[in-house]
C-alpha cells in the first residue's frame, strides 16, 4: 500500500484506480481496528499564515504527526464522531483519485488528524480542508486521495468545523 503524489488543491471527479482501491481496502481494514483514536486540530498553515503559525509554534503547546504540527491536546469529541469519521473514510465513495495539478491554495496542510497506535506503529489520517484531501500514514505506506464532493466533504466540515 503506497501512493503519493504532489500536494495541491482539489479539482476532483475521477474514481480511484485499481491500485488505489487495493490500498484503500488495506487501510480500511487497518482503520476499522483503531482503538483509542484521538482527533487533533492543526496549527495554522505555515505558508498562508506564516506570522500566526510562527507565533503558535512559540505559544501553543503542539506536537508533530507525519510532518505537520497540531495542538498537543486532542479535541474533545465523542467516540461516535470518531466512529462516523472512520466509517466515512472506509467507503470507497468517500474518495476520488488525487487531482493534479491544483493551483488555488498554498498546498496540503491538514486541518485535523485522526491518530492511533498499536504494536505495528502509529497511524495518522490527515484531513485538509483547503485541498479537500485525505492523507493516511501507516506501517504500509501512504494513501493520498481527494475527498469526494460534496456529500462527504460537507459531512466532515459539519463534524469538525473549519479553522476560524
Amino acid at each position: 500500500m503506497f501512493l503519493s503524489s504532489c500536494a495541491t488543491c482539489w479539482r476532483g471527479g475521477e474514481s480511484l484506480r485499481p491500485t488505489e482501491m487495493a490500498s484503500l481496502k488495506a487501510v480500511s481494514a487497518d482503520l476499522k481496528k483503531a482503538h483509542n483514536a484521538k482527533i487533533y486540530h492543526g496549527l495554522e498553515h505555515p505558508q498562508r499564515n506564516t506570522e500566526v503559525y510562527q507565533q503558535q509554534l512559540k505559544t501553543v503547546p503542539n506536537r508533530e504527526f507525519a510532518g505537520f504540527r497540531f495542538n498537543e491536546k486532542p479535541e474533545a469529541v465523542s467516540p461516535k464522531l470518531i466512529h462516523d469519521l472512520i466509517v466515512l473514510y472506509t467507503h470507497a465513495d468517500s474518495h476520488q483519485a488525487l487531482a493534479s495539478p491544483k493551483t488555488t491554495c498554498a498546498g496540503f496542510h491538514p486541518d485535523y488528524a485522526l491518530v492511533w497506535s498499536d504494536a505495528k506503529g502509529q497511524r495518522v489520517l490527515q484531513i485538509c480542508y483547503g485541498c479537500h484531501e485525505w492523507k493516511y500514514f501507516g506501517p504500509g505506506g501512504v494513501l493520498h486521495t481527494d475527498i469526494n464532493e460534496p456529500a462527504f466533504y460537507d459531512s466532515i466540515t459539519q463534524w469538525l468545523p473549519p479553522k476560524s
